[in-house]
């Protein structure tokens, strides 16, 4: 129970966090604080957290690094123990998303999975699923028609906000249509992800072998990114892209997208460390060759994800080797001791801690074996052992060895803060009492064992 307890505690932290506010639109999303007004009736509030809060106002939007990360803690959390607070929270949050979802979409980035409402999909589903509540299921159909509504079409086939990753851009979205999409768009769903398949095919580049994928035109648009800038793992690079490819393959029957993905990997493969039967991808080239870090963003648990699929989709049992050796080189690191750099001492769902301790529960999931489960365990003691926790609640703050301050300020962000964090302290407490749900990720792979 110490899981569970430690899961509340984060919780009690995100409610002291809220900012509650009578249900209305708020066009200034980033860096504008809505005014104090009088107080209304919980039914009637509508509910953001600032990204750090007691040092900045500012949120985003997004269920990555936005507001939009609480209410799924809080949503997992009463599909959890059923407690009714954390579903009034959860839809205090929904009710900010309805508000805003139109001003949302129209941001940069606006559809992303991570950065903006193709998440809150993800989000408001679980909700319905999880509280039988009809206005989030319509909501979540709302936001699928939205983002329909904004793809860019072409000759080449569709996008979005001309980004080609999983995170921000085509390729993520892509994975939310396979999944969430026919439920509430129909056919017209997996067509549309299979026109974003085309794109991501046109935007493919010859590398020295295989294929991979620059982040796209519209990631350019901001001085500081080097356009000769390519990424083998999940996020931002052609891990993501490739998984994207392999899930749409099974879904269609195309072997075109199969071979892209098959070819995005090879390159990925060029990358990889193989030392003592281990497999991890450098950062990025240029300039981060010899970086190989260990979070699931950017290290071994990515690349897992996309073995995972590539096993689903091919039906070659030789996947599973590969992700083994996936896992072995984050098992075989030393971490969660800290180790700079590689590890980056970080203890989000992103690049730390929790991104890792849930990829040993995905394996534990898949293969029951119970070295799995006890390193899933070693890494989230490790974390509870750096919490923050006082009268108003537990967080985290991660470490940032190159910054002159490097502990920095505890986030409400799901990605590197303390709801993704807390619902991986959820779910561990459900895999320890044999209850096996868990989110189903448009981006994740399947892990259930097979029948």
């Amino acid at each position: 129970m110490r899981y569970l307890a430690a899961a509340e505690q984060t919780g009690e932290w995100l409610l002291s966090t809220a900012e509650r506010e009578p249900n209305r639109l708020y066009r200034g999303v980033r860096g504008v604080v809505p005014p104090k007004e009088q107080s209304v009736a919980p039914q009637e509030q509508s509910w953001h957290w600032p990204g750090q809060p007691g040092v900045s106002g500012e949120f985003a939007r997004g269920l990555g690094w936005g507001t939009a990360g609480p209410t799924l803690f809080f949503t997992e959390a009463f599909r959890t123990t059923g407690d009714e607070r954390w579903l009034a929270a959860a839809k205090g949050g929904a009710r900010w998303m309805a508000a805003n979802l139109d001003a949302a979409a129209d941001a940069e980035a606006g559809c992303g999975l991570f950065t903006g409402i193709g998440g809150w999909a993800v989000v408001l589903h679980e909700l319905a699923e999880a509280a039988g509540d009809c206005e989030a299921a319509g909501l979540a159909g709302r936001v699928l028609r939205t983002i329909a509504a904004k793809a860019s079409v072409s000759a080449s086939g569709v996008n979005w906000h001309d980004l080609t990753e999983i995170l921000w851009g085509t390729a993520g979205i892509g994975c939310l249509l396979l999944t969430l999409g026919p439920a509430y768009l129909g056919t017209a769903a997996v067509e549309l992800a299979a026109g974003a398949g085309d794109w991501l095919l046109a935007q493919a580049e010859d590398a020295p072998h295989g294929i991979r994928w620059s982040l796209g035109a519209g990631a350019y648009t901001e001085p500081g990114i080097d356009p000769r800038r390519r990424f083998p793992n999940f996020a931002h690079g052609a891990a993501g892209i490739s998984f994207f490819l392999a899930r749409l393959a099974a879904q269609t029957g195309d072997e075109r997208y199969l071979e892209a993905s098959l070819a995005g990997t090879e390159w990925i493969m060029t990358t990889a460390r193989t030392d003592d039967d281990t497999c991890a991808a450098y950062h990025h080239e240029p300039g981060a060759t010899d970086l190989f870090t260990l979070g699931w963003c950017h290290g071994p648990p990515g690349l897992g994800w996309l073995f995972r699929q590539l096993e689903l989709s091919t039906g070659d049992a030789g996947w599973r080797t590969w992700l083994r050796r996936a896992a072995r080189a984050d098992l075989t690191s030393g971490i969660p001791v800290r180790k700079e750099p590689g590890f980056w001492d970080n203890v989000a769902r992103c690049c730390g801690s929790a991104g890792v301790a849930e990829f040993f529960l995905d394996l534990y999931t898949l293969e029951g074996q119970p070295a799995d489960l006890e390193f899933a365990r070693l890494l989230v003691d490790d974390l509870l052992g750096r919490a923050i926790t006082d009268e108003a609640g537990t967080r985290w703050s991660n470490h940032e060895y190159r910054a002159a301050e490097p502990d920095l300020p505890p986030e409400t962000t799901y990605l590197q803060g303390a709801p993704g964090i807390g619902s991986t302290l959820l779910r561990l407490h459900r895999v320890l009492a044999g209850d096996p749900w868990q989110v189903r990720w448009p981006h994740a792979p399947c892990w259930d064992k097979p029948a």
